[in-house]
């Protein structure tokens, strides 16, 4: 009996210090490839604030749905950051790049405009042989501290080229960029 139970720990001791295989963590961020809308020589400031995020989805952990009452969520693929870091990150790159407005971080005063954004969802909804991206997000744009000018609810989905994370990353991108490039089209044209 005593030797049983030697052996026993023994086979786990093993098991544990690595005698199993381990599979690497994978990383997958936000890469919005087709940036179009331009603006030419601003002069109103624009402050991206904290986006917020629906709890369920503000983890680095990416989301999955097999049906629309579950919420799994990948072990070993992650967002490189929780996805509201992210989109807020790349936000702000996408303005300075276009040029729309100044940025309203880099000066002394109030900037003109805030632009804010919670996400209700970010997320693959598994189908029987396919899969979706799915992107569902509130955009705003208000004088700072008063009125909102604009607000945009997005709900979109778009069929992902397979069914692995990185796949995901690809789709959500697309989309998002899809849904910035059409609220700063709108924005451009404020006051």
């Amino acid at each position: 009996m005593y030797l049983k139970a030697l052996l026993v720990l023994a086979l786990f001791l093993m098991g544990c210090i690595g005698g199993g295989s381990s599979l690497p963590t994978r990383y997958y961020t936000i890469n919005v490839e087709s940036l179009s809308v331009e603006g030419g020589s601003p002069s109103k400031t624009l402050l991206v604030k904290k986006f917020t995020i629906d709890p369920a989805y503000g983890k680095s952990n990416m989301v999955y749905k097999e049906s629309p009452y579950s919420l799994m969520y990948y072990d070993l693929d992650l967002w490189s950051s929780r996805p509201d870091q992210m989109l807020k990150k790349f936000t702000e790159k996408y303005i300075e790049q276009s040029k729309l407005f100044l940025n309203g971080k880099n000066i002394n005063e109030l900037p003109h405009y805030e632009l804010l954004c919670h996400i209700d969802a970010i997320e693959e909804i598994d189908q029987d042989n396919s899969a979706l991206g799915h992107l569902n997000l509130t955009l705003s744009l208000r004088e700072t501290g008063g009125k909102i000018l604009l607000e945009k609810v997005y709900d979109k989905t778009s069929p992902m080229d397979g069914k692995e994370p990185e796949h995901m990353a690809q789709t959500i991108s697309k989309i998002y960029g899809e849904i910035i490039n059409d609220f700063l089209t709108e924005a451009k044209n404020l006051p």
